[in-house]
């Protein structure tokens, strides 16, 4: 019997023991887990403020309030070179209002001025991405010219070639 009680209380001890050594692990992880938590969470943070630190302010609107967009009407002729290609251009112009006393007139000069242009132009000048950023900026150009610079810009809608 002594045998019997020897090994009953070295199961008991060693249950405990394990027991014990199980809670001990826990609360060991459960502070490890807190501590990275809280080192990560300010890495984050930190990298967070430094991105948002970079970052630009909010772009200011370019144009003020006043500013108006005016659609002209579609412009269709024929170009210099050869002479059966015809254009067609669609376009709206960027004012401010307040400043221009008849906006529609001022939108029909801009509109003839744009038609003779075009009249002088061959299909060449016209062709490819930088032919058709040429047309824009010239026709921009012309826009603020004829209008004392009362335009902002000149934006073309479409542009078809035929």
């Amino acid at each position: 019997m002594a045998d019997a009680d020897f090994s009953s209380s070295g199961r008991g001890g060693s249950t405990t023991g394990f027991l014990g050594s199980v809670v001990l692990l826990t609360i060991l992880a459960s502070g490890v887990g807190a501590l990275a938590g809280l080192y990560f969470t300010d890495t984050v943070r930190r990298a967070v403020n430094a991105e948002s630190a970079l970052m630009p302010a909010p772009a200011q609107p370019i144009y003020s309030t006043a500013s108006r967009l005016r659609s002209l009407k579609p412009l269709v002729t024929n170009l210099s070179a050869p002479q059966d290609a015809w254009i067609r251009v669609q376009a709206s112009i960027v004012l401010d209002e307040t400043e221009i006393e008849d906006p529609v007139l001022l939108a029909g000069h801009i509109e003839e001025d744009i038609l003779a242009y075009l009249r002088t132009i061959t299909l060449a000048h016209v062709e490819g991405a930088a032919g058709l950023q040429h047309l824009r900026e010239d026709l921009n150009e012309r826009a603020i010219a004829r209008s004392g610079g009362k335009v902002r810009e000149l934006i073309l809608e479409s542009l078809v070639v035929q």
